[in-house]
This record gives structure tokens, sequence and C-alpha cells, in this order.
């Protein structure tokens, strides 16, 4: 999502056309060999996916012929970091890119059009569409809760650092304390975590459910009128797309144990508590 927002920025700014390289997405990923299948399909997004044709063309430079090449093409490899470079969105012409542009900078002007984009192609299933009833009939809050891989890995362990339970019960109490009658929302790849360890009321909703797919569980975060977040992009998005204005958000920092990313990948509005 990160990476299209940021095509899709550039895209209107030199109104050019967007293409998505989805290719690789269907192979484990490098970093703990986590599968990411593509999952853009299930938004409004402006899909336009691009040939593998269109991808040689602006392949990885592997020599010096090919990097005199790409320059020529004004091909753009962004690096795998997750800081904010500005220069980024001067660019113009033949661009491919190739990172993870992680900062809310390279997208806030195109806000409006990724608030309609990021919204569902197909309505919600009858249990999806009886969570949002309740949703939004409540002072809900979504409360997000990553385990999985930020524990069982190694290499993604020591890079993100997982929420701690200390976290939670501060950014619960928060919550409780600022919003009269809250109603929490739960989605986490580990329910039975949250129900042993965290005290929440009875009326609570443990939404995620293998009928629902991802997309879907994220326009349902989104759609609560506040947000307790992971240090995860997923509930990150969930929290960016809710459109309350007077939306109680509270994130973890540091966002990542062992890799810089921008200082404003979390807005000022949002509250931040040590994970």
């Amino acid at each position: 999502m990160f990476q299209y927002a940021f095509g899709r920025a550039l895209s209107v700014k030199n109104n050019s056309e967007l293409k998505l390289d989805i290719h690789s997405l269907g192979r484990a990923r490098e970093i703990g060999n986590i599968y990411r299948p593509y999952g853009l399909a299930l938004f409004n997004i402006n899909q336009n996916l691009a040939s593998l044709s269109d991808i040689e063309t602006h392949r990885k430079p592997v020599n010096l012929l090919t990097r005199i090449k790409s320059r020529i093409k004004n091909t753009l490899w962004g690096d795998q970091t997750n800081l904010f470079k500005p220069e980024y969105l001067n660019q113009t012409g033949n661009i491919y890119l190739d990172g993870y542009f992680q900062s809310p900078r390279y997208f806030e002007k195109v806000r409006p059009i990724l608030l309609n984009e990021f919204t569902l192609a197909s309505p919600l299933l009858e249990y999806g569409s009886k969570i949002l009833d309740q949703i939004k009939s409540s002072q809900s809050a979504s409360l997000h809760v990553r385990r999985g891989d930020y524990l069982s890995n190694i290499t993604v362990k020591k890079r993100f650092g997982p929420c701690s339970k200390d976290y939670y019960l501060r950014a619960v109490s928060k919550v409780k304390a600022e919003i009269k009658g809250v109603k929490f929302f739960v989605f986490s790849d580990d329910i039975a975590w949250v129900k042993t360890n965290l005290e929440l009321s009875e009326d609570t909703v443990y939404v995620s459910n293998p009928i629902l797919k991802d997309a879907e569980e994220l326009s349902l975060m989104s759609s609560c009128q506040h947000n307790i977040i992971a240090n995860s992009s997923f509930s990150w998005w969930g929290a960016w797309l809710n459109q309350n204005l007077n939306k109680l958000v509270i994130a973890p920092t540091p966002w990542f144990d062992t890799i810089d990313y921008d200082p404003q990948l979390l807005p000022k509005s949002w509250s931040q508590l040590t994970k």
C-alpha cells in the first residue's frame, strides 16, 4: 500500500500512467521467507498491471551497459530503507520504483484520492457486514495485536520488535480514560493471546476470522472511531484511513528497533507510547 500510494502520488503530479509490477509477489520474500501475495485487487485502486515486456524495459541494471541504459531511461531504484527522501518527489519521465517508501510525506497531497481508492471493491459478506454495523453503532476502537512472525522469526523479531503486553495495557487504559463507553474490536493473528493477557470488557468483539480477507479486516479497522495499532503497516493504514476527525490513535514507539525510519511516519496527532 505504501508503494502504490507513492506511485499514485507521482502519477498524479506528473499526469502520467501508473503500472504495477506484481510478478515477484507470488514468491517467498527475502526477510523471513514471508509469503506476500498480491492483495490490492480487493480495493478500488487504479489497477494497471505491468507486462513482462514493460518490466524488462526497466529491469534492475546488472552491468555497465544496462546501468547506462537505465540512466537514459530515467529509472529510479529506491533504496531499501524507510527514510523519507524528498528528491524522489521531483522525479519525472519513465520511472521504475523499487523500494519501501514508508512515509506519508510521499503521498499526503493525494490523500483524498487514496481514501477513495483504498475502499473495498466488493461489499462485505454477512459476517463482515454484521461487524461493521456494530462498529458504526458504538464508540468503537480497533485494537491490533500482531504476533506471529514478529516472535517466531528471529530476523524479523530483531528488526521490528513486537509490542509488549505492557504497551497494550497502557494503550487500553488510555482509551478507556478518554473515550466514555468505548467498545473494543480486536484484530489479531493470535486472538487466544489477547483473551489471556488483556483484560477487556465482556462486550469486546474479536473480529479476526479466516472468512475475512485481509483487505476486509483493514477496512473494518479503518471504520472504527479510534485505533490502537501495532508497529505494523497493516494497522498503520487502518488508522491513517480512519476519517474520524476526532479520532484517538495510539501507536508504539520506536516503530522499528534496528531500522531507521521517517520520524514523521507517525502523524503528530497520534499519541505515542513506548512499546
